[in-house]
């Protein structure tokens, strides 16, 4: 498995999807998909190594959960 394969990604203020992070496990990247969305308030995602998007955060949907 290659390191830091899942990219965590945040919609900036211009609609567009810009880097944030990696991770090596889909575990790690969801959570720090959904900490960023929480602490920024944007909508993140994390994407596969070949560029599929795995999970989409809602940062509303986090904090009602939270």
């Amino acid at each position: 498995m290659a390191e830091r394969q899942f990219r965590v990604e945040e919609l900036n203020p211009f609609l567009e999807w810009h880097l944030h992070t990696s991770a090596a496990s889909l575990e790690v990247a969801s959570s720090e998909a959904k900490r960023i969305a929480r602490m920024i308030g944007r909508r993140t995602r994390v994407l596969s190594e070949s560029g599929s998007v795995l999970l989409e955060v809602d940062p509303m949907e986090v904090r009602r959960t939270d």
